[in-house]
């Protein structure tokens, strides 16, 4: 009988991907197998811990001994992932390499040693990979609870968000790591009940800041991530669905209370944990109590998810072909909240971003800019105007600053430092080669301010009075001039002097003169 299987119709084998993730205190990895459908399964999930945290927080270098060891451990899960033949790999660290001196010196002699190039990510994408993770797991939970806070206490940074019906309308990342502290302690008195006094007063400091925010007295959903929390989960919770468990908020507090009259050694031979995690411990599940103690929430939720499941739904999606998570909702829910913290016009913002987007799409052929430019430009319209609060008199440099100083769900340093420029020259003066922030941009991000300014400042002018009068235009090209015929405004001075004032930079960037007119009744 012939052989009638069609090579073409069999479905495509998994491609084996890995992840490693370099944090303060271990160096830990994925590997696992990508589905054609982007479904995964975990095959091996090795970690070593390193000291890197401890050399940085305490003299920010990276000594030689723990170079060697990374060296070691990097060479290791390099043949691991040649044995699996690994065809898609992600390597990221986190604080820890964040905030060494030595950093891009480490970087090449690793890169030498092991072929390995690791990526330092930003905060905010550490933020959005953790995200990404406990999303895959809670889902809709998070949508439907009212105020949710998700907080990941880490060997160097404590990273938390706020959601509100699904929504981020806080992120902070914060420098408050449970390593970090322990080598604070380093020296003092070594009685736990004392360490545990010292300690309370760093981490009400941190919810104080925290609080100051956001009330945290509307928190009802409270989600703790981390290997600590995950181990604790095991130990005392109960299942709540698939990889996820409770601790109910009375169990919790008991085992922080026993764990904090105890010393290292005590903590190694009750659990069992390595001497290294034991060390920490204390201090983590302190800072997670605490937070907790400040809000609603009566049990604490632990997705059995890490930065390196986020990570991996990343590869997953890159190998089958699918787009990555779109957090442009939230980039606009954090836009808002800050715009809210600063008592905007929100009318105002969302009529001008109305506007704004309108003239973006139109003008698509002449500014070729993207969907990553056109989010830039719908937050520079919510959050134009916030330095109001601290002054009307040059309010948009006050804007500038607020932006900078600010935490945006979302967007990363540079695109922030795009955004503040965007929202600086809304009004009053262009851009010159005498603004040094301006011209610290590189020569794109500097024709993306100067483009995207020009928009917003014919949007802004459009709405002059802050009235939302100019509810809708219809736009036509006439050689050197683009024409908005408003529909529904009989007079047109108001906004034809905003024009005037605002309107230069538009005509030195699409070399068009904006022209109002009135639209005919049969128009």
């Amino acid at each position: 009988m012939a052989d009638t299987h069609d090579p073409a119709s069999a479905p495509a084998a998994p491609e084996v991907v890995a992840v490693v993730d370099i944090g303060a205190s271990a160096i830990r990895m994925a590997i696992a197998e990508v589905g054609p459908r982007g479904d995964i399964r975990t095959l091996e999930t090795p970690a070593k811990p390193v000291p890197i945290g401890r050399d940085v927080f305490t003299t920010q270098r990276i000594s030689r001994p723990t170079r060697l060891e990374v060296i070691d451990v990097l060479k290791g899960f390099a043949e691991l992932m040649e044995t699996y033949q690994v065809r898609h790999r992600r390597i990221i660290a986190t604080s820890a390499l964040r905030e060494a001196l030595d950093r891009d010196t480490f970087l090449d002699w690793v890169y030498v040693r092991t072929g390995i190039d690791i990526e330092v990510i930003e905060p905010i994408e550490e933020t959005q990979l953790t995200l990404t993770a406990v999303q895959s797991v809670l889902g809709p939970r998070l949508k439907e609870a009212r105020d949710v806070l998700i907080m990941e206490v880490g060997g160097g940074s404590t990273e938390l968000m706020i959601l509100h019906r699904g929504d981020v309308v806080l992120s902070q990342g914060l420098s408050l790591g449970a390593l970090r502290m322990q080598q604070k302690l380093a020296g003092l008195d070594p009685r736990p009940a004392t360490r545990m006094r010292l300690l309370s007063r760093e981490i009400e400091g941190v919810v104080q800041n925290v609080a100051r925010e956001f009330d945290l007295g509307k928190i009802d959903f409270f989600v703790s991530l981390g290997s600590e929390m995950r181990f604790v989960a095991r130990t005392l919770g109960e299942r709540a669905g698939e990889n996820c468990l409770t601790l109910r908020r009375d169990a919790f507090a008991s085992l922080v209370r026993d764990v904090s009259r105890m010393d290292v050694d005590g903590i190694v031979d009750r659990f069992g944990l390595p001497f290294a995690d034991a060390e920490t411990l204390s201090a983590t599940l302190s800072v997670h109590l605490m937070m907790l103690e400040a809000t609603g929430a009566e049990q604490v939720t632990v997705p059995m998810v890490s930065l390196r499941d986020g990570l991996l739904l990343g590869l997953a999606s890159l190998v089958a072909g699918r787009r990555g998570s779109d957090f442009s909702r939230q980039v606009i829910a954090s836009a808002r909240a800050l715009g809210r913290k600063y008592h905007y016009d929100q009318k105002h913002a969302l009529q001008v971003g109305r506007l704004a987007l309108k003239l973006f799409d139109f003008l698509q052929k002449d500014h070729k800019l993207g969907q990553r430019e056109r989010l830039l430009l719908e937050v520079s319209c919510i959050l134009h105007d916030i330095g109001m609060f601290v002054r009307n008199s040059a309010h948009h440099k006050h804007s500038q600053y607020l932006v900078k100083a600010s935490e945006l769900f979302g967007l990363r340093k540079a695109e922030k430092d795009v955004l503040s420029e965007i929202v600086r020259y809304h009004r009053k003066a262009i851009p010159m080669p005498t603004h040094l922030d301006y011209m610290s941009l590189s020569r794109a991000d500097r024709v993306t301010v100067s483009k995207l300014a020009a928009i917003l400042r014919v949007a802004d002018a459009l709405d002059r009075a802050h009235l939302g009068r100019v509810r809708d235009f219809d736009m036509e090209r006439q050689r050197d001039a683009l024409v908005l015929r408003v529909r529904g405004v009989d007079d047109l001075a108001v906004e034809r002097s905003g024009l005037k004032a605002k309107g230069d930079l538009f005509e030195d960037v699409f070399g068009l003169t904006v022209v109002l007119e009135e639209a005919s009744a049969t128009s």
